[in-house]
């Protein structure tokens, strides 16, 4: 067992080895570093259940059962290792035994059980109280938090806003020490039991991977997917921008609902796109990500179609027919005027002969991007949508909010559909293709 292959003192050793028998190796998978958030949550779930008279020794509880947690101040949570007045620092010590003990704030951390700091170098003591469920640790080198017990943050799952000060305390503490703590949520079972639980989607240093996997569809320009599907279903990124406003971003304007058509751009290396309409927006997953509410393509434009006064965006300008659906046909009639073009059937054909258009170097484009429109879709049905991230961008045709307008739909987002998305830059033109970048720094705060 890893945690009994430390150089420690013999004695400490043989309890150490006693203890590791009796508790199922849990302290060789207590830390954040050696393990996953999933795991962390199932090692803490498991120690909520191991309700032991006694631990090994004659050590308290804590020292190999329960969880000890902490609330984390509302008013500073970028530093809540640090010592609070007094020689001890109060924790309550979660077990299923004891329901009536819970956390009395929204935001909190965990410690780990005396016995795994104790196996990773981290040493602490401390006492419980007489026939209670408090515990006092006593105070630890709150200079050096990496030093320090702490196995995870956690958040009141009742309380999706919480998610965000728990995101501060996480980001404070990947800061000074170069390490992620796990952002754990927790609620009570109908019995009145604690649960941890771990989304990977809520930690912070996610918004890496999501940037990592946008920039891979954006690089890769496949004319059809592996099933013969048009491109669009595994390739590309379906983006739309949108004002900042008393209404939910991801929700379709009145004019899209008139014209019957929601406006996006696809961007993708091959499609030459230099910038977004306004200054914020979101981005789709692909057409084959299964969600409760699939989106329809309806017509796909090479250029912008000043399509928001249409009765029908896909119909207004006509569709091209098979004659005309040729690069030189398509020259013939709109090279002079390619924001008058008609509409484009969005199949393999289709996508291509869009593609082709937006490189010739025979055509000018005069905003920056193409039109692509979807079947509107109904209000509020945010959390049902295949919404992958929300963007920034200083490269727009009117400006916009920027970070804080971004800011906005995340938080719009968590409050009214209680998920969690990042928040990433766009930069069109980027060099070698990473036109979306993420920063912890760019994340809502509570």
């Amino acid at each position: 067992m890893r945690v009994c292959k430390r150089s420690i003192p013999f004695l400490l050793l043989v309890l150490l080895l006693t203890a590791c028998s009796q508790v199922r190796d849990i302290s060789s998978l207590s830390t954040a570093e050696q393990q996953t958030g999933a795991q962390t949550a199932q090692v803490l779930n498991f120690r909520l259940t191991r309700t032991v008279a006694e631990c090994p020794g004659d050590n308290p509880l804590f020292a190999c059962s329960g969880v000890l947690v902490r609330d984390v101040a509302a008013g500073n949570p970028a530093t809540f290792w640090r010592l609070g007045a007094g020689a001890q620092q109060d924790f309550l010590l979660l077990r299923d035994d004891a329901p009536q003990a819970k956390p009395a704030g929204k935001v909190g951390f965990v410690f780990q059980d005396r016995f795994s700091a104790i196996a990773q170098g981290k040493p602490y003591t401390g006492r419980q109280t007489e026939g209670g469920w408090q515990v006092a640790i006593d105070n630890w080198n709150d200079q050096a938090p990496a030093g320090v017990a702490i196995e995870a943050v956690y958040y009141d799952f009742a309380d999706p806003k919480a998610l965000l000060r728990a995101h501060n305390a996480q980001r404070a503490f990947f800061n000074v020490t170069g390490e992620w703590l796990p952002v754990l949520r927790y609620a009570r079972t109908e019995a009145g039991q604690v649960r941890f639980g771990f989304n990977q989607m809520e930690q912070l240093y996610y918004g890496y991977t999501v940037a990592a996997r946008l920039n891979a569809r954006f690089a890769e320009t496949t004319p059809s997917c592996p099933d013969g599907t048009p491109p669009f279903h595994c390739s590309g990124l379906l983006v739309r921008s949108t004002d900042v406003g008393n209404f939910h971003a991801w929700n379709p304007s009145p004019s899209s609902i008139r014209g019957n058509g929601v406006s996006f751009s696809w961007f993708r290396a091959d499609q030459q796109a230099r910038k977004t309409f306004k200054g914020q927006g979101f981005v789709m997953a692909p057409m084959s990500a299964p969600v409760a509410h699939p989106l329809t393509l309806r017509c796909i434009y090479p250029f912008d179609a000043a399509s928001s006064t249409a009765t029908d965006m896909c119909t207004f300008r006509g569709l091209c027919t098979p004659n005309s659906n040729t690069l030189a046909t398509w020259m013939t009639a709109y090279r002079t005027r390619p924001t008058s073009s008609c509409a484009i059937d969005p199949d393999v054909q289709g996508v291509q002969l869009l593609t082709d258009i937006r490189n010739d170097s025979r055509v000018r484009d005069p905003y920056g991007w193409n039109e692509w429109l979807i079947t509107p879709w109904p209000q509020n049905i945010g959390r049902q949508l295949p919404l992958e991230a929300f963007f920034h961008t200083r490269t727009s045709q009117e400006g916009g909010n920027g970070v804080p307008g971004a800011q906005t739909f995340q938080r719009d987002y968590l409050n009214t559909d209680e998920r969690y998305l990042p928040v990433l830059e766009l930069i069109p033109l980027a060099a070698e293709g990473q036109v979306f970048t993420y920063l912890p720094s760019e994340q809502s705060v509570d």
